[in-house]
């Protein structure tokens, strides 16, 4: 088999999979290069692709995808260009880690030119030398250079293994030698054929020293540190210290890229960011001068490379490509086209069911959006958007943030060599967390077992578990928010915003998306390769079928793929026949709903916490997510002063009206007390007065009465679920003489043909309400219902038994049996899909 018809080695994917493709980096620029003459740039990321641009105005020339596999495999952290321009070496994460590599691709043609395979680790530098003959590269780990030889076939000709650490720097003088920098200390300088052993010098600024750079006349090098904001110039043909450049107003960070622009000038930068972004420093006079500062990006400098006209190529991790001139102007920039995660680790913010996430475009957190996955929508924060930030309390986690060594209870937690936890977050009911680090995400028990692990498309700066504990939501460093079972880890859905606040795409991982007008061409499914060649790409916007806005809206709430798109043909046909008919809305049932719920009662020892919060989750879920099924009716929703026995009425005779056929549901929830007095019974509306037994049968809602009104609303075939969280009442009239309302008994009354009623508690017992849940625990079963757990038998959608099954179950569980539901199934047949 001819390299060309090679299969790529398995663990290679070997499908098509989904990638973003903007024109730009999606991850940290890692290593940039220029050929001689200044005519073209290469940039290398994290986000598995070189980049080949156009030195005059900054426009993308070329994207190499370089071959990929799941996890890191593919990331290219090493790029050169020979100085002619015709070849681009690359290097980086390209296979197994004990047998790495390096990709030599036609310049112009994009193509493999030629692969060197074996060597022991990953690559971390690449440089030609001057006269493009031979490249240099150096390891990561304590495997020092290696130097390949053009002129023979990329044969090696030279290898020192004899390194300490890892080593990021190498440069080549005019006449051929050779200087690298190391993480054991050392400076190394090798002649002209790369004779063993080198000269060594001990760097004089730091314990790792990171950036090297040959003057143009080779008489000096520069070095750069990472442990340290020093930048030492040595005499470039023997090691010895000259000076140290001015470093003494860089109080933060490190300067540890540098180079030599063409007219002798000094520059350095690296992880010193100050807020106005002028980040690189610049000494005349070989670096003996106070230093002025040029513009970059907003985050880590990561290459400096000289122009033959004197300007400077700045890459940072932003990632950013700037061409500076020497005074300072900006002669064209390539911006970061995504929203910066980092520092977002404690304000990424999510709604409850996950179907609304708050995040900040910039660093930190600021300027700060929502998206709105039911509606699609991007906008402002609002108070009326209720968002939760990720829980960090409840068990004994240590450095679960910005920590190599995280620790439970001062055991260790298994991360990876070279694993950073970065983020982290707890599950509402505290037995469980999910840890975000800079390779994976991670879940745990209360006792630190991994539950899961899934590979991320890039640092995990933040994560969050949603209020109803169904998702895990995670922001990368590739600019993307994603959401993930918190059974499995498994991605249910994508969404990255563009950096200009206005475009976003939406995507599932089979690739269904929707998207603002402006970002609609930005996925591409990524295709390997044989023969080790790029990868190739398609636009998934050209494949018919894919758009599936409607769809996309009802993932969160399926938590499958499949069953969204099933729901979704269903209401694509309602709209086509509307459009068809001229119709006001769609053909089919419609959806009503009357939601009641009493906190603030005068009587203060009636008052409760979360009745109020019942009726409002009742509503948004199936507000947003019944669409599919059902028109939706407009809502009608009575808290506290609104909800008078008049005003309940009211809405009751107004559902009567609204209901229109036998395929409607109409679903009432009420949420507050109820009592029995003189053996009948009464829901207890805002308005009761409760000083006695008279007062309070004059004042509250005869369930005789609720029952007739809503017989009228079932008269027309119509169906009603009606769910009442009635919490205990025996102590509902100040002198005692209320009773308790059985669920049994209340659930019996209010049934009849059409007619299915839930209900919270027996007699005995008191329904529950729970800061965990922030709702009763009739309430938190029911609107759990609507997930998955209760669709047993799979079909996407939950029947009335269905329902009353799980609610049967799951009720006395949250209530270590103290709470067990009452329940009158009068129609069986579905009643809302799956969210």
């Amino acid at each position: 088999m001819s390299d060309a018809e090679e299969v790529l080695p398995s663990g290679f994917y070997d499908r098509p999979v989904l990638v973003i493709e903007s024109g730009v980096h999606t991850a940290p620029i890692t290593c940039a290069d220029v050929d001689a003459v200044g005519r073209f740039a290469v940039t290398a990321s994290g986000d598995k692709t070189v980049r080949v641009w156009s030195l005059t105005e900054g426009a993308l020339l070329r994207t190499i995808r370089l071959p990929s596999a799941p996890g890191e495999i593919g990331k290219a952290f090493a790029v050169a260009i020979d100085p002619t321009g015709a070849i681009i070496a690359a290097g980086g994460w390209t296979h197994r880690l004990s047998d790495q590599g390096i990709y030599l691709y036609d310049a112009v043609a994009g193509t493999l030119r030629h692969r060197i395979s074996g060597l022991p680790a990953v690559v971390l530098h690449l440089a030609f030398s001057r006269d493009g003959r031979f490249l240099a590269l150096t390891l990561h780990g304590p495997y020092g250079l290696r130097v390949f030889d053009i002129d023979r076939g990329w044969a090696e000709v030279a290898r020192d293994p004899d390194y300490g650490g890892q080593s990021y720097g190498a440069t080549f003088a005019p006449d051929g030698s050779l200087a690298t920098t190391s993480y054991d200390g050392m400076i190394r300088l090798y002649p002209p054929g790369f004779a063993l052993p080198p000269l060594r010098q001990r760097a004089p600024g730091g314990a790792r020293p990171l950036g090297i750079a040959f003057s143009a006349d080779g008489a000096r090098l520069a070095v750069g540190y990472q442990d340290s904001r020093r930048v030492d110039v040595l005499d470039g043909r023997g090691l010895a210290p000259l000076h140290t450049a001015a470093t003494e107003s860089i109080s933060s960070g490190d300067l540890a890229h540098v180079t030599w622009a063409a007219d002798g000038t000094l520059l350095a930068g690296g992880g010193y960011v100050p807020a106005d972004g002028h980040s690189v420093l610049a000494w005349e006079a070989e670096g003996r001068s106070t230093p002025r500062y040029l513009p970059a990006g907003l985050n880590t400098v990561v290459s400096l490379v000289p122009l033959p006209d004197g300007d400077t190529l700045i890459a940072t991790a932003d990632p950013a490509l700037i061409r500076v001139r020497p005074n300072g102007a900006i002669t064209w920039m390539v911006p970061s086209f995504k929203a910066d995660f980092r520092r977002q680790s404690t304000n990424l913010a999510v709604a409850a069911d996950g179907a609304m996430v708050e995040f900040g475009f910039l660093k930190g957190g600021r300027e700060r959006v929502q998206f709105h996955v039911a509606r699609l929508a991007l906008t402002s924060p609002s108070p009326l958007n209720v968002a939760a930030p990720p829980r960090l309390r409840g068990l004994p986690i240590a450095g679960g943030r910005d920590n190599s060594h995280p620790t439970l209870g001062g055991k260790p937690l298994p991360l990876d060599p070279f694993e950073v936890a970065r983020s982290l977050a707890l599950h509402p009911v505290g037995d469980r967390f999910v840890l975000g680090t800079h390779f994976a995400l991670r879940a745990f028990d209360r006792d630190g077992t991994q539950l899961w692990r899934q590979s991320v498309p890039g640092t995990t700066e933040a994560v969050n578990i949603t209020g109803d504990g169904r998702l895990v939501v995670a922001a990368y460093g590739d600019g993307t928010i994603r959401w993930h079972r918190m059974d499995d880890g498994r991605e249910i859905l994508a969404f990255m915003p563009l950096a200009d606040r206005r475009n976003w795409v939406v995507w599932t991982p089979e690739g269904f998306y929707a998207a603002s007008p402006g970002a609609h061409g930005l996925l591409r499914w990524h295709v390997n390769q044989p023969g080790w060649q790029p990868a190739k790409d398609y636009a998934i916007a050209d494949i018919p079928g894919f758009h599936r806005p409607e769809a996309i809206k009802r993932v969160l709430r399926e938590m499958e793929t499949p069953r969204a798109i099933g729901l979704a043909v269903v209401a694509e046909q309602r709209r086509k026949v509307q459009l068809l008919t001229n119709s006001r809305v769609p053909p089919g049932a419609r959806l009503h709903l009357l939601a009641i719920g009493v906190n603030r009662y005068d009587a203060a020892h009636l008052r409760l916490e979360f009745a109020q919060q019942d009726a409002h989750d009742v509503v948004s879920a199936l507000t947003s997510t019944q669409d599919a099924l059902y028109t939706l009716s407009p809502p009608q929703y009575l808290v506290d002063a609104d909800a008078t026995r008049a005003s309940i009425r009211r809405a009751l005779e107004t559902l009567r009206s609204a209901v229109s056929g036998p395929h409607d549901l109409a679903v009432v929830h009420f949420s507050g007390h109820g009592a029995m007095v003189d053996g009948e019974l009464f829901l207890l509306p805002q308005d009761v007065r409760a000083g006695d037994a008279v007062a309070l049968k004059d004042s509250a809602l005869p369930v005789a009465t609720f029952r007739a009104d809503l017989t009228r609303v079932a008269e027309r075939g119509s169906r009603v679920l009606v769910l009442l969280d009635a919490c205990y009442s025996g102590g509902a009239s100040a002198d005692g003489s209320a009773q308790a309302v059985a669920s049994n008994v209340l659930s019996a009354a209010l049934a009849a043909t059409n007619i299915s009623v839930l209900t919270s508690s027996s007699a005995s017992q008191t329904s529950r309400e729970d800061p965990a849940w922030r709702n009763g625990a009739f309430t938190e079963a029911v609107l759990e219902a609507l997930g998955p757990d209760a669709d047993t038998n799979h079909d996407g959608l939950i029947s009335a038994t269905e329902l009353a099954a799980y609610v049967a179950r799951r009720v006395p569980a949250l209530t270590e049996g103290r709470q067990t539901p009452g329940m009158e199934i009068r129609f069986d047949g579905t009643l809302f899909a799956v969210r």
